[in-house]
């Protein structure tokens, strides 16, 4: 975990960040640096059990709003209709982190067809 902040104390106040895949990993990590920081966040993953876990851990270790929405980023008719809540919530969005990821454990050059496309949508 980061020991020394970049930013200074309440510098993300009235900010709302869309987190992809902020339910776990490093996106969860940033996702508690953002409220730290004063954010209102907003986080989506495709697993909407791990979602609302994430989002309770959250909110009682900072004490911030957090919105759980599920959804797959790699689906374009998905993150438009996760806007609609996140509007209707906050009203608005001052950010977006995309660290939605599937993992495959071996080099890019060695991945297979199958496995190479979905990395690359889910990253773009």
């Amino acid at each position: 975990m980061y020991q020394n902040r970049m930013l200074k104390e309440g510098s993300l106040a009235d900010k709302v960040i869309v987190v992809t895949g902020g339910g776990s990993g490093l996106g969860k990590s940033m996702t508690t640096y953002f409220l730290e920081l004063g954010a209102k966040v907003v986080i989506t993953s495709r697993n909407a059990d791990k979602l609302q876990r994430a989002k309770s851990e959250l909110e009682e270790l900072t004490n911030g709003q957090v919105l759980a929405v599920p959804g797959d980023v790699r689906n374009y008719s998905a993150v438009l209709n996760g806007l609609d809540p996140t509007l209707k919530t906050f009203g608005q969005v001052d950010g977006w982190l995309n660290k939605a990821a599937g993992n495959v454990l071996r080099p890019t050059d060695r991945l297979w067809a199958n496995a190479f496309d979905p990395r690359i949508d889910l990253g773009l």
